[in-house]
């Protein structure tokens, strides 16, 4: 008899959750953060070029600012301002899935992407996309990976391994980004 264990649970319900998305996904993207930091900015707004610099620490709130500035970042990259243009709004952002790993390890804290709705002339080169916005991040570390899926089931699998386990809120549903459109044709 084979009982399922509330880790299981916890992990399926979230495969269930993002699975409607599969058909939409492109990209597979793995990101891996510091802990520390050297931040620099600018002593006096509009006086010289003086920079103060200090060392922070990767805590739960830099994390999910790192991930909001990424997002801003890759969404600037491949539609510029459209996204802020009233009538695109609904269509102009990246679809993004974010699964953060390590937390509660002895792993480096990495974010697994799951990427898609991306314009066409930007799918050839999205590899030094990606790359330029994670460079951008305070808390970017140089390990990237960045593959274009062929099986968007295993890949939502893969991310979703840690969930019951290790770390069971390894989504993070608030920094996911869906656009309106594709949310409404599989919420409908």
């Amino acid at each position: 008899m084979n009982t399922i264990t509330n880790g299981q649970r916890l992990q399926n319900a979230y495969r269930t959750c993002i699975e409607p998305y599969s058909a939409h996904l492109q990209i597979a993207v793995t990101l891996t953060l510091k802990s520390t930091a050297r931040i620099s900015v600018k002593r006096f707004e509009n006086y010289g070029n003086e920079r103060f610099n200090y060392l922070c620490h990767l805590d739960e709130e830099r994390l999910q600012s790192t991930v909001r500035y990424f997002n801003a970042l890759l969404t600037k990259s491949l539609f510029g301002n459209q996204a802020k243009h009233k009538n695109k709004k609904e269509w102009a952002k990246p679809l993004v899935f974010t699964i953060v790993e390590g937390r509660n390890c002895n792993k480096k804290t990495h974010l697994h992407l799951a990427i898609g709705n991306i314009p066409s002339e930007h799918l050839s080169n999205i590899e030094p996309i990606i790359k330029s916005a994670w460079a951008r991040c305070d808390f970017a570390n140089k390990q990237i990976k960045v593959k274009h899926l062929t099986n968007t089931s295993g890949w939502l699998n893969y991310i979703t391994k840690e969930v019951g386990y290790t770390d069971n809120d390894a989504l993070d549903i608030c920094n996911s980004v869906i656009p309106q459109y594709i949310e409404s044709s599989i919420c409908t």
